[in-house]
């Protein structure tokens, strides 16, 4: 992820927080995909991690604006607008 997708003065902070909570869902995966295996079984689990894969994909798709063929003032501007 790029700071060129956040605001100029947002740039440092976004980056960070998205570079968190990537490692706090990493570590909340880690620790529960066992205890969803052991309880659920193999195909719901994996159903599960991919219904939170398609959520996340779902809602990236909609909060990121659309930058193509815009110079980078143009696309600061848009990021900015919700």
């Amino acid at each position: 992820m790029s700071d060129v997708d956040f605001a100029a003065g947002a740039g440092v902070f976004g980056v960070g927080f998205a570079t968190a909570m990537s490692r706090v869902g990493a570590a909340i995966g880690t620790f529960l995909f066992p205890i969803a295996l052991n309880h659920l079984g193999v195909g719901p689990t994996l159903l599960i991690g991919a219904a939170v894969l398609a959520l996340g994909g779902l809602v990236s798709q909609r909060l990121a604006p659309e930058t193509t063929g815009l110079d980078l003032s143009h696309a600061a501007r848009a990021a900015r607008t919700p």
